[in-house]
Formats: C-alpha cells, sequence, structure tokens
C-alpha cells in the first residue's frame, strides 16, 4: 500500500504566537476521544516529572475506545521514532501530531494490549499511522489503552496540546468547547481523577463535601470550595481510615470514599472490563465474592485482582475466558 507523506509547513502568523506555560487555552480541535469518555482539569496536578505538574488532559475510556485526530496535519513521531520504518515497538504506544497551523498535540497510553487482556502484545496505532503521513482532523490514530507508566492506572488518553512555539498548554477548555464530558456531580469523585486540595472549587469538591457530610465529619457549606473545614473533615476521614492524614484527595483517599459510599442501583447497560469504574463494577465484585471467586475489594474499580477473578468464573462456567462481563457473563452470576 502505498503510503502519502507530507511536510508540515508552519504558517508565518503561527509562528508569532506564543502561549504561557499551562494558560487556558480554547484553540479549536476535534475531540480526540470518540466514544463513551470523562474528564476533569487535571493539568496542574502533582507528578514527578521535569515539571512537576500533569502538563496535559487525561481522557479516562474503555480500553479500545477509538482515538483520532485532533486536528489536520502531519505525524511527526509514533513511539518518540521519527522514522517510518523503525517505530519503536518496545516503546508502544504514543504519537504526536504536528498540526497544519503548527499547533502540536501528543497522545499518550495508546492500547498496548490484545483485547481483554493486560499482555503487552497489542499494537494500538491504527494501520498506515506512521511518521511522515497527513491525517485528517477527526481520523482514527489510534485507541485508548493504559501503556507506559499507566499500566496501573484505568486506561485513558493522555493529550497534551503545544502552541506552535512548542509551548505546553492546558487544552481543558478547548476538549470542552469540542463537546468533552465530565462525570456527573454524583459521580465526580468516584470516578473523577483530579487531585483536591485545600482552595480548589468545583462540582468534585462539592460531592466530597456531601460524602463527608454522609460519613458524620463537617465539612462546612456544601457549596464546592475545600476551605479549611473541608479540610480538616478530609483529614479527619484519612485517619479513621487509616490513610496519610494530609487533607489531599487522591487516588487512595478516593478509594476509600468510594468503598463507604452510599450504593446506588447498578444499571447493566454496557460491557465491563479492567479500568471500568461504577456501582455496576461494585455488583459484578459482589456477585463474584458470592459465588467464591476473590475480586479483591468490593470497591467499584475494575482491576487486576477483579479481572483474574472473572477469567476463573468464565472458565467454571463454559463461558468464553475474555475477561469481559457482558450479557452471558453477567447472567451467569444472576444478575
Amino acid at each position: 500500500m502505498a503510503v502519502a507523506v507530507a511536510v508540515a509547513v508552519m504558517p508565518a502568523a503561527a509562528q508569532a504566537t506564543s502561549r504561557e506555560f499551562g494558560e487556558m487555552v480554547d484553540h479549536v480541535i476535534t475531540l480526540p476521544v470518540d466514544g463513551e469518555h470523562h474528564l476533569w482539569d487535571t493539568f496542574w496536578a502533582a507528578r514527578s516529572n521535569e515539571t512537576g505538574v500533569h502538563h496535559a488532559q487525561d481522557i479516562m475510556a474503555d480500553k479500545m475506545t477509538p482515538v483520532v485526530a485532533a486536528a489536520s496535519g502531519t505525524i511527526r513521531l509514533v513511539n518518540w521514532s521519527s522514522r517510518p520504518d523503525d517505530l519503536n515497538p518496545e516503546r508502544c504506544c504514543t504519537i504526536v501530531l504536528r498540526h497544519d497551523d503548527g499547533w502540536e498535540s501528543w497522545y499518550i497510553h495508546l492500547n498496548n494490549d490484545t483485547p481483554g487482556t493486560d499482555d503487552g502484545k497489542g499494537w494500538g496505532i491504527a494501520e498506515g499511522i506512521v511518521p511522515g503521513v497527513h491525517v485528517d482532523a477527526g481520523q482514527l490514530i489510534g485507541w485508548v489503552g493504559d501503556s507506559g507508566n499507566a499500566e496501573s492506572t484505568a486506561p485513558h488518553v493522555h493529550f497534551e496540546l503545544r502552541d506552535p512555539a512548542g509551548v505546553v498548554v492546558n487544552p481543558y477548555a478547548a476538549l470542552r468547547a469540542a463537546g468533552a464530558n465530565a462525570p456527573a456531580p454524583s459521580d465526580a469523585v468516584l470516578a473523577g481523577v483530579r487531585v483536591l486540595r485545600q482552595g480548589m472549587r468545583g462540582a468534585d469538591v462539592e460531592r466530597l463535601q456531601q460524602l463527608l457530610a454522609a460519613e458524620g465529619l463537617d465539612p462546612g457549606p456544601v457549596d464546592g470550595i475545600f476551605g479549611r473545614r473541608t479540610d480538616r473533615a478530609v483529614r479527619a476521614f484519612q485517619r479513621d481510615h487509616g490513610l496519610t492524614v494530609d487533607g489531599i484527595v487522591g487516588s487512595a483517599t478516593r478509594g476509600a470514599l468510594r468503598r463507604v459510599a452510599p450504593a446506588e442501583g447498578p444499571v447493566f447497560d454496557r460491557i465491563l472490563r479492567k479500568g471500568s469504574i461504577g456501582n455496576d463494577v461494585r455488583a459484578v465484585q459482589s456477585m463474584l465474592k458470592a459465588a467464591g471467586f476473590d475480586p479483591g475489594p468490593v470497591d467499584a474499580v475494575f482491576g487486576g485482582k477483579t479481572l483474574l477473578a472473572v477469567l476463573a468464573f468464565q472458565e467454571a462456567n463454559g463461558l468464553s475466558v475474555d475477561g469481559l462481563v457482558g450479557p452471558k457473563t453477567l447472567a451467569a452470576l444472576g444478575a
């Protein structure tokens, strides 16, 4: 198959554009995930990298959700390689796209697993996507996964946006303008990813305050403002649950909140797989446990131990052993 190769030319007007690091932008892009997803503004979340912060947006979605080009442009790097004949398969799976207007988008943690597994033997980049190829906005370039240092997290795309001068900007507003979804307020903490601390505001903070109040703690007014009283309530919750008492709501504190949150009735309207989060996952974990298969904590998070329990249950019941919880597996569980 012939491969069309194009060279990106940066317009003079774009060359003159320069932003500040982390500046919120509403630059027009196409939503890069084509399917069910959610995100919160995680640009400034703490990270152990050269900037000390998360300089991107994590778009949470199930594995194998299609990832599309955020703009028309030319593929610059695949797995950090600029050579179409050497795509660094051992570093799968990432894409860097230089837009026709000089901007650039990065897509990290694309799928590297055989569907239904976590074996690291897959290839989450679409056929023909190699350095030098020109793509159109909305064109399929890959699939959501958990490759690289995201193996222990829920599947997502780490989406970076850089201006023509190479400055990393915050694409949250651009993604929301393109149609990106945030979780409903009732899921904002339990299914969210934003690290919360004193001084922050938002629907996720309001949901946090509701959960703390339900635990008999006093977060102050349920107003979505993370003030001193909410900080004290978080620390009290952390102390009660044997967590690090730092007032920061990260993955450990969020996990404890999931375990105590009032359960709503599960709605089984999707295929569950590793990385899925929700009350339907919690219900499946409870049914697996009742059937004698250990899913780990009943915490609404479909992690590695839940996957092993699903695989064992499917094998014991003569089902397809694929780790996916669909209608047949649910029926066997008695859902």
